[in-house]
């Protein structure tokens, strides 16, 4: 009885059946079609099936809306229909809102929740659908309506690669203080991870309004901060060993000045450590070995580099390569993390 409930209460499809039996009941009742793409072997095809589709609200709407079909696309019409549509369907499950036509207008592929799922394909039922976001986006068009809703087209579809550039993008063009606003900061929010941009110093400096105006969780915001430091950190590392020219040094200088006064705010868990590589990398970008080396013991006393192995590493292996002090090289080649690693040292500096 209840299994029975659920199919009543759920999406009622047309299940395997042919194409053209699909088509001619679209024209007749003029309803687009709601298409699932699955296989046999697929879990989230299951789950979805399961536990989304079975839903009282979700077939609702998609009843009164759609006609309803699934295909396995691995036999009978499934296997012409995903060659048919094989540029639409990226991976399973896949689901297509297609006209009486047989023409694509909308896609969304993954799990998504029952609700996630109806704002979806209301959305493609509405007019908003990917391709006419993508259309109007390329065209020029970037207030926040349209980028918020390409950016959901995008995630429905599972076709993330250009949402980060999209929302760093959108960010540019607007004053820091809108970051306050709660629906852009949930458009745009996860995405600033840049040290070097304004956005990303205003949300460090004011960092509390965010936690208690915006109820954003602090241990995620301050994670996802300590990551973009630490890619500068990467980054910084590598230009100082090929950077030679007086003009790129004087921007690596002023850019290390610039990161220097953020992590000296200590507002976020691990900035004095990365406050100690960036002394590091700076005494580095001056060949001032001896400083990088009294700096690497100072960083270490106090346990600030305890689990920055490799960048510990790869900074005695510098000085080791540069100094002419003997001492200093054999302190460095009786470090027990230098003799872990097996860091090979050329003696004859």
């Amino acid at each position: 009885v209840l299994f029975g409930q659920e199919e009543q209460d759920g999406i009622h499809f047309m299940d395997n059946q042919p194409w053209q039996e699909v088509l001619k009941q679209a024209k007749e009742q003029n309803k687009m079609i709601f298409m699932d793409c699955y296989t046999v072997w697929c879990g989230p095809c299951k789950v979805l099936a399961k536990e989304i589709f079975s839903q009282k609200k979700v077939g609702d709407f998609f009843n009164a809306h759609f006609v309803n079909v699934k295909y396995d696309m691995e036999k009978g019409d499934g296997k012409m229909l995903q060659k048919k549509y094989e540029k639409y369907i990226i991976g399973y499950p896949s689901m297509l809102l297609i006209n009486s036509d047989g023409e694509v207008i909308h896609q969304m592929a993954g799990f998504h929740v029952a609700d996630e799922l109806i704002a979806g394909m209301k959305g493609g039922l509405e007019g908003k659908t990917l391709f006419v976001l993508r259309e109007k986006y390329e065209r020029g068009e970037r207030d926040f309506e349209t980028v918020r809703d390409y950016v959901d087209a995008l995630n429905g579809a599972f076709l993330r690669g250009p949402i980060k550039k999209i929302v760093t993008d959108y960010v540019e063009t607007i004053p820091v203080e809108k970051l306050l606003d709660p629906a852009i900061w949930k458009l745009v929010g996860a995405y600033i991870t840049d040290p070097e941009t304004d956005a990303y110093e205003f949300i460090l400096n004011q960092i509390e309004k965010f936690q208690f105006q915006l109820n954003v969780d602090r241990y995620k915001l301050e994670r996802q901060l300590k990551s973009g430091m630490v890619q500068v950190m990467k980054e910084l590392t590598k230009k100082t060993i090929c950077v030679n020219d007086i003009d790129s040094l004087d921007v690596l200088r002023a850019k290390i000045e610039r990161f220097r006064g953020m992590l000296q705010t200590n507002i976020v868990k691990g900035f004095p450590t990365l406050l100690c590589e960036l002394e590091i990398i700076n005494s580095r970008l001056d060949n001032d070995v001896d400083m990088m080396s009294k700096l690497l013991d100072f960083g270490n006393r106090l346990n600030l580099l305890k689990n920055e192995s490799r960048f510990v590493v790869n900074s005695y292996r510098y000085i080791a390569t540069q100094t002419k002090n003997k001492n200093k090289l054999n302190q460095i080649l009786n470090l027990s993390n230098y003799r872990k690693n097996k860091i090979k040292v050329l003696q004859n500096y």
